[in-house]
């Protein structure tokens, strides 16, 4: 088995006492899975990602990223090896420049500032955003931003990247640039979001949650051309499939 994978089991959490939002949870992810978590609003999703890099600890069951615990002692090494975009990129993005952005890991790391150059330079080449490298973060859109909260975790050279809701405030252009770079991601990659078209293109498994569960693990085609199964639990086949199939038109797991 390779070194990068993640293990849930059991995993149940809730901000009060007695309303849990996850509930039972177990997956496990290998090296080489492309995961999409998808889910009606108030699922759980953004919880769940957050459980995994040590943001809510609060938790029963276990979580173990490549054998180690996700507790609070170890949170310094569980963030070495995942790389975790926000849903807001304000939330992630706090100094004045891409560039100072970009470096501010590895730098903290402790890392030569001849490494930090050469990470930030590959992180920018590989997000496409080499013109943005010192403008101002205020002065950037909110897909400039995505853009740039991306090259940060790059720079780190995860094995694992968590990512949620990525195409967010990203235009047609931004948004086939970013399913460039998460193809191009050679490690297991995670990521929860509406669009199920982006997970059509970047993932190859898909988890479906529902009112805290998952309901479905399996591959991606499979559980996205599935319109009942979607329709169940407060979604719609992705759009080019709509346009393909039409919406209410016969087709594998759809509604005759």
């Amino acid at each position: 088995m390779s070194h990068i994978h993640i293990d849930v089991e059991n995993v149940s959490f809730g901000y009060e006492k007695g309303k849990e939002i996850l509930r039972e949870i177990s997956l496990h992810a290998s090296e080489t899975d492309s995961i999409g978590i998808i889910g009606a609003n108030g699922v759980g999703k953004s919880t769940f990602l957050k459980m995994l890099v040590g943001l809510n600890l609060d938790f029963t069951g276990s979580i173990r990223i490549e054998e180690i615990p996700v507790e609070k002692r170890t949170l310094a090494q569980i963030r070495s090896k995942i790389g975790y975009v926000f849903q807001d990129s304000d939330s992630q993005l706090f100094m004045n420049t891409a560039y100072e952005d970009i470096a501010f890991a590895p730098r903290n790391y402790g890392l030569p500032e001849a490494e930090v150059e050469r990470r930030v330079e590959q992180a920018l080449a590989m997000t496409g955003i080499g013109h943005l490298r010192e403008k101002q973060i205020y002065k950037m859109s909110g897909g400039e931003k995505k853009l740039v909260s991306i090259a940060t975790i790059l720079s780190m050279t995860p094995d694992i990247i968590l990512m949620d809701e990525p195409s967010i405030a990203l235009d047609p252009r931004n948004r086939r640039n970013l399913i460039r770079i998460l193809n191009s991601f050679a490690h297991l990659k995670i990521i929860a979001s509406h669009d199920l078209d982006l997970v059509l293109d970047t993932c190859e498994r898909t988890v479906l949650m529902s009112d805290g569960r998952i309901v479905k693990d399996g591959r991606t085609e499979e559980i996205l051309t599935d319109q009942r199964l979607l329709e169940e639990h407060g979604l719609e086949l992705p759009l080019r499939l709509q346009k393909s199939y039409g919406k209410n038109s016969a087709h594998p797991g759809g509604k005759n």
